[in-house]
């Protein structure tokens, strides 16, 4: 009986021992980051039949445990990705949102409003240079603060693309590393009997830190640790290993049409898709009509920005298509580059000489860096997976994508610094983008539509185009003719004025330039079918009549024939215009075909977006070419004429288009247009600091409500220390009675 005594007080001193032992670690502890409070899990000693009963014999310290909620840490991790996004998100859109703050500083608004009253200023004095120099000194002003915008707005995307390169590597380790300890603990795991806490505790830890960087989420089946990202792609396999991340440049892929049972309809392009460009966005080109590149009718593709959610449309709610042109004769396996938003692309099938596609195929266009999941990784480590382990081919695109009704592609990443990062890169910096070239692309049409019609201080004699065509004998309103403002093109006529060099006056002009007619004999210009050449040809054979209507006779011709002022020429793809006899000058007349501005004819800016506006170089080395009137009604150009300038100037106020694409197009005044853009900016700002807060205030409770299980209480602990403490006091005691009662009975044999 004694002796059965002594081994229950040796069990008892043993488990107060390891008791007092687990207390002191969570007491050392108490500030170590993801440290989870243990404790000593007890049993009973399996007790023995004896008189007068079963009697105890003891207790076993049979494992150290740790105080852990798997749901709630599940719970935790999830927002916590949540928060990790919208917390960065908010922080990053402070900066974006200080590049258009128009209250402490002079932003584009207001230089626009001052660009247009210097107009108003030059209307008021037309023949004064100092105003002239002031408008073109204004005009620089505004053209470098919105190429400024647009390269800070850059240099964010650049920024961007810096921190996902560096989170994606980051990541990578984080999923080694998790692996590795998963793999350590399985080692170290003996049910029942030990766990290795420590490894836990840093497991947990990292997968933490894991979800400020990516959205996961985590299981733990029979020892069997899973991470995957929402979207159920694997990262952390117990049973078949790592997955890692890469970041990758822009690609396109092919997917053709492969209807099942129906051999007529699968693909005949056998090519691949080329473009040249960038942007924020992914493109899906979906085939409509099939049939030969260049053929009759040609094949027609439509074009979605959010991965087919949604397809751009024409103002009247139709699908906006897009023909493929004929096969270029440089290049005789590609087809000619279409313009398509931001990209120019081209179709090259080296197989076939006629490039072919059915109705139905897709091609997506990824113009940007993005995110792949890479499966599977194999290195240096024993017991990594094999081939085939998961039925992915990769890599897989899992780049954030938000589609254009503010809801997200739930099969990429939507957490974590990640989905941050590319949010203020795609979709915020690359909308405002969009709508920063929109105002701009309009300001610089509508205001080179009109000072293209008009007539600065002196006559011209020869004029150079801004703008270059892809080749001489396309269309100029396709969109494969390389003008940027192909699609302003109209269907109408321009005029051109003939002036006496010497004296000044009047010789003729203001009839329209003849082209190529069409079926129904309109020899006026139709974007649809005519040509650089034709344009070139127009002007060759112009003739001109006087204010009477009568044809002018060319002095120098014996025979008496039409005077034909101009020589066209077409140079690397642009139109030059030279008077042939010195003896005249000329100015640009009135345009309802938009031609001159499309071109860059006597035009007041290049370019065509706020990454290249600038004011055209012409006029910054002669101001007198600022177009600040026109020839009037009555065949004159007026000094002190203001007609150009008092038009120019009432476009601060006037309605115009200006549309970004993926948007239907708006009918405002640019002020109202870019106002209203601040405006969002400023509302997006407002909605990201919500979304953290919001999100701050979930994280923070399953935080509190997960440390309330696992965190370290110095005052419980001490409580406990206490309890142990007297336990193997007792225990310590009932060893010592033990030893008394042997000692007594020991003794009754003296």
């Amino acid at each position: 009986m004694a002796s059965s005594l002594m081994e229950i007080g040796k069990s008892a001193l043993f488990a107060s021992q390891a008791a007092i032992q687990t207390t002191g670690n969570n007491i050392a502890n108490v500030n170590t980051p993801g440290y989870t409070r243990q404790y000593v899990r007890l049993d009973e000693q399996v007790g023995l039949n004896y008189r007068p009963g079963r009697m105890g014999q003891g207790v076993n310290a049979v494992e150290v445990l740790r105080y852990f909620d798997t749901f709630l840490e599940k719970s935790y991790v999830d927002k916590h990705s949540t928060y990790s996004r919208w917390d960065k998100d908010s922080t990053l859109m402070s900066s974006v949102e200080n590049i258009f703050n128009e209250a402490n500083r002079t932003g584009v608004s207001s230089q626009m409003s001052a660009f247009f009253s210097a107009w108003q200023d030059l209307s008021l004095r037309p023949q004064d240079m100092a105003t002239r120099e002031s408008l073109l000194s204004q005009a620089d002003s505004l053209a470098g603060l919105i190429r400024s915008t647009e390269q800070s707005v850059r240099a964010i995307q650049d920024d961007m693309d810096t921190s996902i390169s560096v989170d994606v590597d980051r990541a990578n380790e984080l999923i080694r590393s998790i692996y590795d300890l998963s793999v350590q603990i399985k080692a170290n795991t003996e049910k029942g009997v030990s766990n290795p806490n420590d490894l836990l505790d840093k497991r947990d830890q990292l997968t933490r830190e894991l979800s400020e960087i990516i959205d996961v989420s985590i299981s733990d089946r029979d020892g069997e640790y899973y991470v995957r990202t929402q979207s159920g792609l694997p990262l952390v396999d117990d049973v078949s290993g790592y997955f890692s991340l890469a970041v990758q440049g822009p690609k396109a892929e092919a997917h053709l049409a492969q209807l099942e049972g129906d051999p007529a309809q699968l693909s005949q392009y056998t090519g691949k898709v080329n473009f040249s460009g960038s942007d924020a966005y992914e493109y899906t080109l979906e085939m409509v009509r099939g049939g030969d590149a260049g053929g009759t009718p040609p094949p027609q593709f439509r074009v979605s920005l959010d991965g087919g959610k949604t397809w751009l449309k024409n103002d009247d709610g139709s699908d906006l298509l897009y023909e493929i042109p004929p096969n270029d004769p440089r290049t005789p396996n590609e087809t000619m580059a279409i313009q398509v938003k931001n990209l120019q692309i081209s179709f090259e099938d080296q197989a076939n000489s006629n490039t072919s596609f059915n109705a139905g195929d897709r091609f997506v266009i990824t113009p940007k860096s993005g995110v792949y999941f890479v499966a599977p990784t194999k290195g240096s480590t024993e017991g990594l997976p094999k081939n085939g382990a998961y039925p992915y081919t990769g890599p897989i695109n899992i780049t954030p994508q938000t589609y254009f009704d503010g809801t997200e592609n739930g099969l990429r990443i939507t957490g974590g610094s990640l989905a941050a990062y590319f949010n203020i890169r795609d979709n915020i910096c690359g909308s405002y983008l969009d709508k920063l070239d929109a105002v701009t692309n309009s300001m610089i049409w509508e205001v080179n539509r009109l000072h293209s019609q008009g007539a600065g201080l002196e006559d011209l004699s020869f004029l150079s185009a801004e703008n270059s065509v892809a080749a001489t004998n396309i269309p100029l309103g396709a969109a494969y003719s390389g003008l940027d403002f192909y699609d302003r093109l109209t269907a109408g006529n321009l005029t051109f004025h003939l002036f006496d060099s010497t004296t000044g006056d009047y010789v003729g002009g203001g009839n329209p330039l003849v082209f190529p007619p069409d079926a129904n004999g309109s020899t006026n210009f139709d974007p649809t079918r005519h040509t650089l050449q034709d344009v070139a040809d127009a002007l060759n054979n112009y003739t001109v009549t006087d204010t009477l209507g009568n044809t002018v006779i060319d002095p120098n011709d014996p025979l008496g024939g039409p005077l034909t002022p101009f020589k066209a020429e077409i140079i690397s793809g642009k139109l030059q215009i030279t008077i042939t006899n010195p003896g005249y000058s000329f100015t640009t007349g009135s345009d309802s075909t938009g031609l001159l501005a499309a071109l860059g004819l006597n035009t007041f800016f290049s370019g065509s977006e706020a990454g290249d506006i600038a004011v055209n170089a012409d006029l910054r080395n002669d101001p007198t070419r600022v177009a600040a009137g026109k020839v009037d009604g009555a065949f004159e150009a007026n000094v002190g004429d203001n007609d150009t300038a008092k038009a120019i100037a009432a476009l601060m106020t006037q309605k115009v288009s200006i549309s970004t694409m993926w948007q239907k197009t708006t009918n405002q005044s640019l002020n109202e247009y870019y106002n209203s853009f601040v405006a969002k900016v400023g509302a997006d700002t407002r909605a990201s600091q919500n979304n953290a807060l919001y999100s701050k205030a979930l994280n923070d409770d399953l935080e509190t409500r997960q440390s309330a299980v696992s965190g370290v209480s110095l005052d419980e602990e001490m409580a406990n220390l206490i309890k142990f403490q007297h336990s193997y006091t007792a225990a310590a005691k009932l060893i010592t009675t033990a030893d008394q009662m042997m000692q007594t009975v020991l003794g009754l044999k003296q």
